[in-house]
This record gives C-alpha cells, sequence and structure tokens, in this order.
C-alpha cells in the first residue's frame, strides 16, 4: 500500500506541476491570438497614448488591491492569493512578449497604468529584490574579469536556472504535502516540508523571481521600454507571506502545540544560517513584541513594515547600483 500510495503522489505531483508549465507557456499563446484581434501590436505605440485602455488598467488595479486587503479582512485567503496572482501577471506578460515575442498579451501591462502615469520609475521601487541575484552572480562576474576567456552573458543561463529551480521545488513540495496526506498526516513535515513551512510558496517565489530577472535582461523588441517591474513582484511577494502567516494561525488554532513545535524548529520559508534568519525577523519582532503574528492585524503591519523597509533599501540600492 505505502509504494501505491508513493506512486499515486508521484503521478500527481508531476501531473500538477508539468499542466503549470504547460499552462504558462501555452495559455499566453492562446490569449495572445485572442488579443491581437481586438488590440493589434497594441504594445508597439508607448502605453500612455492608448487612451481606450487607460479606465480598463485603473478599475483592474484597483480591483486587484481590493481582492487582496478583502482576503486578509474576511480572512479568506483565496481571495488574496488572487489578487498577488493577479498583480504578477503583467510581469509574464511582459515577459512573454520579450522571449516569445507574443505582442497580444502584453495589454496585460495596463494594470499597472496608474504606476506608469505617476511616473515609470514606480515599477523599480523594488529594485533591492535584486540584491541576492548579483551576489550569487559576483563570482562568475569575477571569473569573467579575472580569466581570459571571452566574455559570456551568463545572466540568461542563470536567471532560466533560478525558474527551473523554482518547478522543482514546488513539484518536490506539492509531491510531498500529497504523500503526507496520503498517509493521513495532519502535519506534513517530512522531505520539503523539514526544511521549509511553506515549500510550494518558496518554489513559486522563486520561478516568478527567475521571470523578473529574465525581463529585466533580454529586453522589448521593437521598443515599447518598460521598466522592470521590481515593485510588482515584492508587493506580490509580500502578499503571498502574508497568506502564508494567516495559514500559520489557522493551523496554531486548529492543531495547538503540535504545530507550534514544528514552526519552532522548521524554518518559515527560506532555510538561512540563524544569525541571518534573526536579522530578519527582527523588525517584526520590534514592532509586534512578539515572534509571530497571531491576528490579521499583526500581519498587516508586519508586511507594511517590511514593505517600507524594502522600498527604503530599493532607493538606497538604487543610488549605489547607478
Amino acid at each position: 500500500m505505502k509504494f501505491t500510495e508513493f506512486f499515486i503522489a508521484v503521478m500527481l505531483s508531476i501531473l500538477f506541476t508539468v499542466a503549470l508549465l504547460y499552462a504558462t507557456l501555452s495559455v499566453p499563446a492562446v490569449i495572445h491570438q485572442l488579443l491581437l484581434k481586438v488590440f493589434p501590436d497594441y504594445w508597439w505605440p508607448p502605453l500612455g497614448e492608448i487612451e481606450a485602455l487607460r479606465p480598463f488598467g485603473y478599475i483592474s488595479f484597483g480591483v486587484t488591491l481590493v481582492l487582496i486587503l478583502a482576503g486578509f479582512i474576511t480572512q479568506r485567503l483565496k481571495l488574496s492569493t488572487l489578487g498577488s496572482v493577479a498583480l504578477y501577471m503583467p510581469t509574464f506578460g511582459y515577459f512573454a512578449f520579450t522571449m516569445f515575442f507574443l505582442a497580444g498579451i502584453g495589454v496585460l501591462r495596463v494594470l499597472w497604468l496608474p504606476l506608469l502615469d505617476f511616473s515609470p520609475d514606480v515599477l523599480r521601487l523594488g529594485d533591492i529584490i535584486y540584491l541576492p541575484y548579483s551576489i550569487l552572480a559576483l563570482p562568475l562576474a569575477l571569473a569573467a574579469l579575472t580569466t581570459r576567456v571571452p566574455a559570456i552573458d551568463f545572466n540568461i543561463p542563470l536567471s532560466l536556472m533560478i525558474v527551473a529551480f523554482g518547478l522543482a521545488i514546488f513539484l518536490l513540495a506539492v509531491f510531498t504535502w500529497l504523500y503526507g496526506k496520503f498517509k493521513g498526516l495532519q502535519i506534513v513535515d517530512f522531505w520539503m516540508y523539514k526544511y521549509s513551512r511553506h515549500p510550494q510558496y518558496l518554489g513559486f517565489l522563486l520561478w516568478s523571481y527567475g521571470l523578473v530577472l529574465l525581463t529585466s535582461f533580454l529586453g522589448a523588441p521593437k521598443g515599447g521600454y518598460v521598466p522592470p517591474p521590481s515593485l510588482p513582484w515584492l508587493i506580490s511577494a509580500l502578499t503571498i507571506v502574508g497568506v502564508a502567516l494567516r495559514e500559520e494561525n489557522i493551523m496554531v488554532e486548529k492543531y495547538g502545540d503540535k504545530y507550534i513545535e514544528y514552526r519552532e524548529r522548521t524554518p518559515f520559508m527560506l532555510p538561512l544560517p540563524q544569525q541571518l534568519s534573526a536579522l530578519t525577523v527582527a523588525p517584526a519582532k520590534m514592532v509586534i513584541k512578539k515572534n509571530w503574528p497571531e491576528n490579521g492585524k499583526e500581519i498587516a503591519l508586519t508586511l507594511l513594515v517590511y514593505g517600507a523597509i524594502l522600498v527604503l533599501l530599493s532607493l538606497l540600492f538604487r543610488l549605489v547600483w547607478v
């Protein structure tokens, strides 16, 4: 029976991940063909000149923010997750028309119109997200400078590796969760869930982070420049973190000390060295005076604090980087 459960979990997790990957590649092509019938090469003129799309963009942006806030207020986490994905979708549209020349799907960028109208640079208020990549790529950059090997653009291959790594984590996390549920466990705490309490969210964040990097390195064909959308990704990531924190509270309410013990010995999302982990949670401890936010108000306050810190660091990062 154990082998049967193992086999079913493997097949379902592979099927789910492959379906997700297929959807990210095929659905944009279908949407592209449909949108071209209405907005042929819409992105060729500057987006600000397309007055017909402006009301749609403002309404979409407002609805997205309402979904995110309503999800936390009503504790319907699916609403917040939907809002987070919606805010991220223009990033994927940006990547799609850059990587696959799918002009039509770029219409998703109208969701950012309120930010673009204010200033395109607003999209870059999350540029601190590029710091981890800069640290990761530093050895390769130094190696290229200190050797006589012809310069190689490693940015795109490395970004694709991050996308693949995120998908792999997501696949293994889905498999672990399914296998744990087949075994009848209340709390899945082995394999991937031994190193991260939310490995599925971690996989999605790494996958989407790799796509944001690709949009930064590829550049738009035939003009139509839009700054790399670091702020929308940052807001989307913070929303996902907020959903994960709310799920933690639900698990504590449901399983009590059993989940608290699991929480104490397992990293929240990304396994980090103890000192670095303590540094990352320090702002939250200073604001809410406890290790973990225990209600929606504390979660919202925590996200606002980290959002403000990351935007401030982004401004400093841009000064140094530029």
